[in-house]
């Protein structure tokens, strides 16, 4: 790609007012105060002196820009056919697109029921999802594009992320899928996994200068609550509290960066109670991981007090929060301004409780149990948070997890 690629700006300064209480940023708008400077943090992993990254995984190729590096993600725990890069600019830290890749034969039959394609990222086929600042923390750019048995997500996300849209497809437009006959590594190499002072770092913070981000549970936690219970390893949990950042560390930073590093799976960009199918404007919409993911590769089941259960929720399944009311629907969900969602991960499930992981609900819940009852219409979840009109809205299962 010629040309230098603009600075983006980094997510730390969006424009959105932070909550201690629950995880959906408000439509009112204040502006966070900028961090203390950090030094450049340069990625571990190197590109060949042509720039082009090529995945250990699965064996794609992409060109990154000039002072650009990439940072491979293949999934701790993912199976053979997916993989996630970074693409971090390494001279402004906080600046980086996120390329996550879903392989097999279903994918070009799951593209498909997209409908035709509105876009081409170079000679692919594509659709643009891009999500704006009222509905996530910042703007961000999404292309979602096929490369023969390939689904590829792109993600960039900064305040003036809608400028760098013809840069960002331009990279894009390089990737490569494997040459025929390509067989990957027994066990790829895996990056080690991000500590609360690396994510800090990574959105350009200096972790030695701040009151908050420290660690409030490790991977592998055992407590409270049974810690990560039946997954036996997560993530880093991080406080905070205190907090100038919209969205270091809010819930949707902890499931993301979960199953970014367990599942190298695409991460979401709105507010957390737009994940699940929502209501509101007087009609049904889809949830974001409708517009992200390729069907086929998730499940979603509703909470029984909200209609009949599709399934009963699994450790690893995130489950969703919702605060609005609309009882002409049958189920109470939606989204308005004020409204307070959340997002949690489950870690274990027995006959009376579901095993939560969370960041941003309080200091000393990060891990919590809550109520399970198994009804006529299936399984319910009871919220406590004591937050008015807040309720379970459903669970989100990847079945690229195990049952």
């Amino acid at each position: 790609m010629r040309g230098e690629w603009r600075r983006s700006t980094p997510w730390r300064l969006a424009p959105l007012a932070l909550l201690l209480s629950a995880c959906a940023a408000p439509f009112a708008a204040s502006r966070a105060p900028s961090p203390v400077p950090a030094a450049t943090h340069t990625p571990s992993i190197p590109t060949s002196a042509a720039n082009t990254y090529a995945d250990a995984k699965l064996g794609f190729r992409i060109t990154l820009p000039a002072g650009w590096a990439a940072q491979p993600e293949p999934g701790q725990r993912a199976g053979p056919s997916s993989s996630a890069v970074t693409l971090v600019d390494t001279q402004h830290p906080g600046t980086f697109v996120l390329l996550a890749i879903l392989r097999g034969p279903t994918m070009p039959a799951a593209f498909a029921q997209r409908g035709p394609a509105t876009a081409r990222i170079g000679s692919y086929p594509a659709f643009i999802a891009d999500t704006s600042a009222q509905l996530g923390r910042v703007p961000c750019l999404i292309r979602l594009f096929l490369a023969q048995t390939d689904y590829a997500v792109a993600e960039e996300c900064a305040t003036d992320a809608p400028t760098h849209a013809a840069q960002l497809e331009q990279t894009l437009a390089t990737y490569q899928p494997p040459a025929p006959g390509y067989t990957p590594p027994a066990a790829p190499p895996q990056p080690p996994q991000q500590t609360c002072a690396d994510v800090l770092r990574a959105s350009g913070y200096d972790p030695t200068h701040l009151a908050w981000g420290h660690t409030l549970a490790t991977p592998t936690a055992t407590s409270p609550a049974g810690g990560w219970d039946t997954l036996r390893h997560g993530v880093y949990i991080c406080n905070n509290h205190g907090s100038t950042d919209p969205y270091l560390f809010q819930c949707t930073e902890l499931v993301n960066r979960y199953d970014w590093e367990q599942w190298a799976l695409p991460r979401f960009t709105d507010h957390s109670e737009l994940y699940f199918d929502y209501y509101a404007s007087g009609a049904q919409h889809p949830g974001q991981v409708r517009t992200l993911f390729p069907a086929g590769t998730y499940a979603l089941a509703s909470d029984a007090s909200q209609a009949p259960s599709a399934f009963a929720p699994h450790p690893g399944d995130l489950l969703v929060f919702q605060d609005v009311n609309n009882a002409r629907q049958g189920w109470t969900s939606g989204i308005r301004a004020g409204t307070l969602g959340h997002v949690a991960l489950i870690t274990g499930v027995d006959a009376t409780h579901v095993y939560v992981a969370q960041e941003n609900y309080n200091q000393t819940q990060y891990f919590l149990a809550l109520p399970l009852t198994h009804t006529a219409t299936g399984w319910r979840i009871t919220d406590l948070s004591g937050l008015p009109n807040r309720i379970v809205r459903g669970w989100i299962h990847f079945t690229t997890e195990p049952s």
